[in-house]
């Protein structure tokens, strides 16, 4: 009788301590699925802020399409745009942000579509490191005449100052960015530039790396007195391939205002390589 009531509390004992260890590894594994939850979500808010500390790898793919009474227009732009952060001091950082364009530009009319590297843009971001909520950036932006084609670029080296207003929470983050170019030196015969882009955006965070933008992306050229007007939807998502973590998007663009012969509609697909570092 003794040895049956060992051996029934040896089990009994046996059961709880397995049951303990069960609870404790669904506990850890909970935490754990909790803690990848918040990692993507705090990389989707990153995403989301241009003045982010963070290297970043940018790759998106836009086709749009217009015309007018001469024809139908279609172009089509791969950008690469890597983004490198520097720590200047405790309490100032400078974002890097290249624009690589390689473009396809087949204008309304009988002149035919080229393909080829398009003007290469540089801008230099100075931020406060420690950031609360508000965010802000200042920097001059550089526009270099490197288009293989006249159809893809200005001719023109262009300067000018660029602005970032952001605020930011859990589950959204709205902003402004703002730039102005003016030509300084290039080809004779080509145009001179003076041209401002401001764009207000939007995006909603809504849990496990998923994201809802909008933005407004208005452009004047002071030269021609001619407004560009598209308003863009998107959709990303941040997820991991091994260890190697992405944000994929997709998303539609709508133009309220045009040049002649230029955009109506177009679709943008993207994919932004991210390398999070500590703040």
């Amino acid at each position: 009788m003794t040895l049956h009531c060992a051996s029934w509390l040896g089990s009994m004992v046996a059961a709880a301590a397995l049951a303990t260890l069960g609870c404790t590894a669904a506990h850890a594994q909970d935490q754990g699925q909790d803690h990848a939850s918040t990692d993507i979500d705090e990389l989707a808010r990153r995403v989301s802020n241009p003045a982010s500390f963070m290297i970043s790898v940018p790759v998106h793919s836009e086709l749009s399409i217009g015309g007018d009474e001469t024809g139908n227009s279609q172009h089509y732009l791969l950008d690469v745009e890597p983004v490198l952060p520097f720590r200047l001091t405790p309490n100032w950082n400078l974002i890097s942000h290249t624009d690589f364009p390689l473009a396809y530009a087949d204008p309304a009319g009988p002149r035919g579509g080229v393909f080829g590297l398009g003007d290469i843009h540089q801008t230099i971001s100075f931020t406060p490191a420690g950031h609360k909520g508000f965010i802000w950036a200042v920097g001059p932006q550089v526009g270099l005449p490197t288009a293989t084609s006249s159809k893809l670029g200005s001719g023109k080296l262009s300067m000018g100052p660029s602005v970032l207003l952001l605020r930011q929470s859990a589950t959204m983050t709205f902003g402004l960015s703002a730039d102005h170019l003016w030509s300084i030196a290039g080809k004779d015969d080509r145009e001179d530039i003076s041209a401002t882009e401001v764009q207000p955006f939007v995006a909603w965070h809504i849990g496990q790396g998923r994201t809802i933008s909008t933005n407004v992306d208005v452009g004047y050229d002071w030269k021609h007195k001619q407004w560009e007007l598209p308003v863009s939807l998107s959709y990303s998502k941040v997820l991991k391939i091994g260890e190697q973590a992405l944000s994929m998007s997709i998303g539609g663009k709508y133009w309220l205002e045009s040049p002649t012969g230029g955009s109506d509609f177009g679709l943008r697909i993207g994919a932004v390589l991210l390398f999070p570092q500590k703040r």
